[in-house]
């Protein structure tokens, strides 16, 4: 494979009989922000893969490479874990148009052998296997219709489960903040405290005067200075009164210096 800008360059054809020949971009997934769905030296990063390529027909064609464990597909390059979703009626919507791709392989042997694969442009690599072949805009409009079709009964059912479950963690978290007491001080008082994502803090003196010492510098920086004529006007015989002081000062400093001065001859 040639070389292009640090990605391998893999000539590909939809089948034998294609005539067109498409370019897949090819690297090893690297990044500064770990994902430990895609572990770096075991996944291969894929750059202009076509709209019509799924899951299936990726893991089906790079299987010559080694045992692949996942395939997750991108509108752009990006860091993040793929979202798991168990539902199969609540499924985030499709990347239209030219995507990435990160095929995760269980062995880093067998990114090591993509990475080293030797296909040319008279001898490309084919995307449509018999197991899984690529089907044509008519049989994949056929599909997606099928499979939008709801079974109302198996939706009912997930939705009653999933609501159960809801339900059975709300109650949890009630009883817990319900139980969550503290004794009593000496007047008798029950502090509550929030348990949660965000828990409460204990209101104790050095709490209670840190709050109250930012909400001061809070209110000090809303107070506008010199907006006002008077506050001009202030502030100008301030600085007044200060070059005054300071000039009283050095003139003391100097007279200090003249009494201070003797004739000194030898």
């Amino acid at each position: 494979m040639e070389e292009c800008a640090g990605f391998k360059v893999l000539p590909t054809k939809v089948n034998e009989k294609s005539t067109a020949i498409r370019h897949l971009f090819l690297k090893m997934h690297v990044t500064r922000e770990k994902c430990p769905q895609k572990p770096e030296y075991q996944t291969l990063f894929v750059v202009g893969v076509p709209e019509f390529c799924n899951q299936k027909i990726l893991t089906n064609a790079f299987r010559c490479c080694g045992k692949v464990k996942s395939v997750f597909f991108h509108k752009e390059p990006t860091p993040i874990e793929p979202e798991v979703i168990s539902s199969k009626y609540f499924l985030p919507e499709p990347v239209k148009g030219f995507k990435v791709a990160y095929i995760v392989f269980a062995h880093t042997s067998g990114l090591e052998k993509a990475l080293s694969m030797k296909y040319t442009e008279s001898k490309p690599f084919i995307l449509s296997t018999q197991a899984s072949p690529v089907t044509n805009i008519v049989q994949r409009w056929c599909e997606n219709y099928n499979n939008s079709i709801v079974d109302i009964n198996e939706l009912q059912s997930e939705i009653n489960t999933y609501m159960a479950e809801y339900d059975k963690t709300s109650a949890e978290r009630i009883q817990v903040e319900k139980e969550t007491v503290d004794d009593e001080d000496e007047d008798g008082w029950k502090t509550v405290t929030k348990k949660g994502r965000n828990p409460g803090f204990a209101r104790k003196e050095a709490i209670k005067n840190n709050i109250l010492k930012k909400e001061s510098k809070k209110r000090s920086k809303k107070i506008l200075k010199n907006f006002y004529r008077f506050q001009i006007k202030e502030t100008k015989i301030n600085q007044l009164m200060e070059l005054r002081n300071k000039f009283n000062n050095d003139k003391s400093k100097i007279e200090l210096l003249k009494q201070s001065r003797k004739f000194k001859p030898f």
